[in-house]
């Protein structure tokens, strides 16, 4: 059976003037059910960010990296406005990558990755992490999850109850939620120099 891929129109114009760009994993080798259902609804609900398709020739750090790097040079968008958007394993190394410091950007949603725990520590980063996690024994998720909370970065977790974790439009629904959160606080940093998360009120 043919691997379906979601759909990412990319603009004929090279570079972009809007304030957020997502960027979506597409790993050739696997089939991402949420984001190729949700994709076309949440372009629609958020006009302001562009959108673009990163294909990955492999999961590999070097492949990752320079599949990033050549999206954002060709958008001439820099990293502080760039949203990453994944599923499953490609999600996950590029995940890695982003706790590790080698890849920077504004902001990652990972959908339904695997959850073990992580081999290295956790370094310094101002990305926004985001993950809907699938039931994978309580154990395995909160080994993930603790490494997050532990190194006191910009985390929020949706564990899908598992008597729909295969929906993937209870995925997409979920993941929803941290797209039009995520589009909304890095468009305000982009305008004003601050995320809406980082807004105190007295």
């Amino acid at each position: 059976m043919p691997i379906r891929k979601p759909h990412v129109a990319v603009a004929s114009v090279a570079r972009t003037s809007a304030e957020v760009l997502v960027g979506v994993l597409i790993d050739r080798k696997a089939q991402a059910n949420v984001t190729a259902q949700a994709l076309p609804h949440w372009r629609r609900l958020t006009p302001l960010a562009a959108w673009a398709a990163i294909t990955l020739p492999g999961i590999g750090r070097n492949e990752i990296l320079k599949a990033v790097d050549a999206t954002l040079e060709r958008r001439g968008v820099p990293a502080r406005r760039l949203i990453l958007l994944g599923e499953g394993i490609a999600a996950r190394r590029t995940l890695e990558l982003v706790l590790q410091g080698a890849l920077a950007c504004a902001g990652m949603l990972a959908i339904g990755l695997p959850c073990g725990a992580l081999s290295f520590p956790v370094a310094p980063t101002a990305a926004a992490i985001r993950l809907v996690v699938h039931p994978q024994g309580r154990r395995a998720s909160d080994d993930l999850i603790e490494a997050l909370r532990a190194a006191d970065i910009d985390e929020r977790v949706i564990r899908l109850n598992p008597a729909g974790a295969g929906d993937s439009l209870i995925a997409a629904s979920a993941a929803e939620t941290f797209v039009l959160e995520l589009v909304a606080a890095v468009g305000h940093q982009a305008r004003y120099g601050v995320r809406t998360d980082e807004i105190q009120t007295t």
